[in-house]
């Protein structure tokens, strides 16, 4: 979610122009009749994956973050209730993989710096690489969410 730095908030001209082109894909496409999986938009620059899950408690959940991708969280059913922290602030439960521009962190030493956002059908949040995310917990009871998750390359 875009509550950070201004340093870490900046985004060239590439990155801007790429995230463009996702929002317009977000707008532009029936996400209801999407399947499971990945769809490309532009290769590996921008691509989303879309997922039929169940959410869950969210002390069920590690914190995820990216070197090389920002996330759009978009809720097609259901809702999501997405935890972002500041990645610095949150200790890594691995090794980064950079294979797959992932890794685990467990929550910040200060409960304080986590920011829950609610998002419902048709919204979404933005988690660039300075924001440690949980994303796909529940509100209340577990429930059927389906969402895509659009990946914007940076730089």
């Amino acid at each position: 979610m875009l509550v950070s730095t201004l340093s870490n908030a900046q985004f060239d001209d590439k990155t801007a122009a790429r995230i463009a082109t996702a929002l317009t894909w977000l707008a532009e496409t029936d996400m209801a009749a999407l399947e499971p999986g990945r769809h490309d938009v532009a290769g590996d620059e921008i691509f989303a994956n879309v997922m039929a899950i169940t959410s869950c408690p969210a002390s069920e959940k590690n914190f995820e973050a990216h070197h090389s991708y920002i996330d759009i969280h978009y809720v097609i059913e259901g809702e999501e209730l997405l935890g972002t922290a500041p990645v610095g602030e949150c200790p890594a439960l691995q090794e980064f993989n950079e294979a797959d521009d992932f890794c685990l962190y467990g929550d910040p030493a200060d409960p304080a710096r986590v920011t829950w956002t609610l998002l419902r059908a048709g919204e979404l949040c933005m988690t660039p690489p300075a924001d440690a995310h949980k994303p796909a917990c529940c509100v209340g009871d577990p429930a059927p969410l389906r969402k895509a998750c659009v990946k914007v390359l940076v730089g």
